[in-house]
């Protein structure tokens, strides 16, 4: 890196609207001065700095104060500037971040930004709708899966959009269950939820001995969002439905069972019987890095007697967890069962 791109990429991290010559030359104190006086006449002729004329000059005529030109700072400034104006692109998209970064960033962007702006400019006047994110990314890029990968995002998140700014509604996914229609007949509706998928596929060939009305996938943190599809999905809206929730015990699990318990449209309830399961083997050591949360820890013990809480509590406290991979295909139907045979003096 030459001295003036040394100088540019110095100022792209100013926060100040000014900078004082006496600060570049104390952050740039080990290059000889004519090098230093010769990069900043560069960044001076091509506006990147302007003068600030009331604070004099130095003794080779630098001014001691300078004004940042922030969309000059890049060599590619002028470049992005010129593609702006040649292809009329929408003036309500923010290239700011384009300005700080080569060129060959923007080069990269720039086919689905021209996109972005045509639809932005025409079709979005005519259609301001509210879709989905798989549609949205078909009207704009003609590829309905652009917008729900790392690049589409990306691109969104330099232009400064938010999804909503593309009348985007991001719809969580769809609930993956299997359905046992005979136990949906009643008004009172009894679901298993499993976060991971290998106790799921585990325990789903069993499923039909538990009499229970579904076997949900709850993969991971997404049950959060989509279990208040539960009713519409089972096709009986009108029913009291109840979760029963087993996940893995670490932090972060209590953490997901304490949000899903908040599903206004479910009544969640902790799987008691699978974790109890748990104390009968040595929990491994592990999840050191995950952060306690009070809050999730007493939505979890409330569902325990005091003794397993006390033993659950320890597992915490030394580091340890225990991951529903643990539980075999036989463990997984026998709580199951003892499950659904309490389940009568519970509802």
């Amino acid at each position: 890196m030459d001295a003036e791109q040394e100088i540019r990429a110095f100022l792209r991290a100013w926060t100040r609207k000014t900078v004082d010559l006496d600060d570049l030359q104390r952050a740039f104190a080990a290059m000889d001065y004519e090098t230093f006086h010769q990069a900043m006449e560069a960044l001076l002729r091509d506006g990147s700095l302007t003068r600030v004329a009331a604070r004099g000059s130095d003794f080779r005529g630098l001014p001691r104060r300078c004004r940042l030109a922030r969309g000059r700072l890049c060599r590619a400034a002028d470049a992005i500037q010129q593609d702006i104006a040649r292809l009329g692109l929408a003036a309500s998209l923010d290239f700011s971040f384009y300005y700080g970064q080569p060129l060959t960033c923007w080069q990269q962007d720039l086919a689905h930004i021209i996109q972005l702006s045509q639809w932005l400019q025409h079709t979005a006047v005519r259609r301001p709708l509210t879709v989905s994110d798989q549609q949205r990314s078909w009207d704009i890029f003609r590829n309905e899966k652009f917008l729900l990968t790392r690049e589409g995002d990306a691109l969104l998140h330099r232009l400064h959009l938010s999804w909503q700014d593309i009348g985007v509604k991001r719809e969580w996914e769809p609930l993956m269950m299997a359905v046992n229609p005979s136990a949906l007949q009643g008004g009172i509706c009894h679901h298993l939820v499993l976060e991971n998928k290998a106790p799921y596929h585990k325990l789903l060939p069993h499923f039909a001995k538990l009499g229970l009305a579904s076997l949900v996938f709850g993969a991971g943190w997404k049950i959060a969002g989509n279990l208040a599809a539960l009713p519409r999905q089972t096709g009986c809206p009108e029913a009291h439905h109840i979760a029963w929730y087993f996940g893995d015990f670490d932090w972060e699990g209590l953490k997901i069972f304490q949000s899903v318990s908040t599903c206004p449209a479910v009544e969640v309830r902790l799987a008691a019987p699978f974790y109890r399961v748990f104390l009968q083997q040595p929990a491994p050591q592990g999840k050191e890095q995950q952060i306690p949360d009070e809050a999730a820890w007493q939505a979890f013990s409330h569902w325990l007697q005091p003794e397993e809480a006390r033993k659950f509590r320890h597992v915490l406290q030394d580091h340890r967890y225990y991951p529903q991979e643990a539980l075999s295909a036989a463990d997984l139907l026998a709580c199951g069962k003892e499950l659904r045979n309490g389940i009568g003096t519970l509802c």
